[in-house]
C-alpha cells in the first residue's frame, strides 16, 4: 500500500462521527415524552402540563422558554 493511500486511510479513521453516548430507547423515550417546541411566544407562563390532556380545549402543551406550558402554539407570520 502506498504511504498516501495509508494516510489517507488513517486521516479517514479518524475523522469518522463518534457515537452519542446513551442507549437508542433513551433517545426515543425522550423523543416521545417531551413535547416539542413553541411555534410562538406562550406569552402566560403559569399553566404548566405534562400531557395535552392537561390543557384546556384550544391549547397544546408544548415546551418553551420558561417550561412546559399550555399555550395557543400558533404558527408565527414574518413579513418580509
Amino acid at each position: 500500500m502506498k504511504p498516501v493511500l495509508l494516510l489517507q486511510l488513517l486521516l479517514l479513521i479518524h475523522l469518522t462521527p463518534q457515537q452519542v453516548p446513551g442507549s437508542p430507547k433513551e433517545h426515543l423515550l425522550r423523543n416521545i415524552l417531551e413535547p416539542p417546541p413553541c411555534r410562538s411566544d406562550p406569552g402566560n407562563c403559569t399553566q404548566f402540563c405534562t400531557l395535552q390532556e392537561d390543557c384546556q380545549n384550544g391549547l397544546q402543551c408544548c415546551s418553551s422558554f420558561c417550561g412546559i406550558v399550555c399555550t395557543l402554539n400558533n404558527n408565527i407570520n414574518h413579513d418580509r
